[in-house]
């Protein structure tokens, strides 16, 4: 049966990437960030794929659907959360509150946001935290096929844990600092740089509470950041490996 959640209740131009490009570059809060060569670079992603499952399962991966609760702190809320990847550049996240909902939708190059579903087109920065979101989800795999380029490899802390960051690329020039646990080789945390405005800001997510699914390594808490906020906690209840999608799942 394809996995069809009631569809009422979630690239960039070539300008804002270009702004966002030039601000990263800029940025002096990144310390002994160095030019990686090809084999570091290689060597960490090798390390990381085989932590989360292997090259070979991991390649089988096509989509990933996942159900959980979610705490948002600002709202002061809490509630059922769901989202469903295609590595086809599709990205469907659907959140119903006790007071109030929210849908997102990345159709490849076109993203779309909603309450109480009514969805209209977004563009600019919140399109581009659309992207940031679909990158994050789809890391592991991207890494198998070149879909991130490895910038930059520096040494740092999270959580007390000593991790190697990876600054990545995508196809497209969107770019991340990728955490990774220096013994396990486990992603502790993502975080995505943009434009807000006249002003700057981050969006990040770290995780937690790694189970393995059907042999791929899954994360079952996730922590995400705005500007270093926390701004909620996501508890995933089940994953879905491949489950069959209905095209229309992310069409507004």
């Amino acid at each position: 049966m394809a996995y069809t959640p009631n569809k009422d209740r979630w690239y960039t131009k070539d300008a804002f990437a270009r702004n966002l490009f030039l601000f990263v570059a800029s940025l002096t809060i990144v310390i002994s960030a160095a030019p990686v060569t090809a084999q570091e670079g290689k060597t960490v992603i090798d390390k990381v794929i085989a932590a989360y499952g292997g090259r070979e399962r991991l390649s089988k991966v096509k989509a990933i659907a996942a159900e959980g609760r979610i705490t948002a702190i600002m709202r002061n809320d809490e509630g059922a959360y769901r989202r469903t990847l295609r590595r086809d550049g599709n990205l469907f996240v659907d959140i119903v509150y006790s007071r109030s909902s929210e849908r997102r939708i990345l159709h490849k190059d076109k993203g779309y946001r909603g309450t109480g579903g009514k969805m209209e087109e977004v563009s600019g920065p919140r399109l581009l935290a659309m992207v940031y979101k679909y990158n994050e989800l789809n890391l592991t795999y991207g890494l198998l096929d070149d879909t991130f380029k490895v910038i930059s490899l520096r040494k740092d802390a999270v959580n007390g844990e000593t991790v190697q960051v990876l600054r990545l690329a995508d196809r497209t020039g969107n770019q991340m600092d990728v955490s990774v646990n220096a013994g396990n080789y486990r992603i502790m945390k993502c975080e995505g740089f943009f434009i807000m405005g006249t002003e700057s800001t981050s969006l990040s997510a770290e995780f937690d509470n790694f189970k393995t699914v059907d042999g791929v390594l899954l994360p079952f808490k996730v922590i995400n950041y705005a500007g270093g906020m926390k701004i909620s906690v996501t508890s995933i209840d089940h994953y879905q490996i491949n489950p069959a999608i209905d095209d229309a799942l992310f069409m507004p």
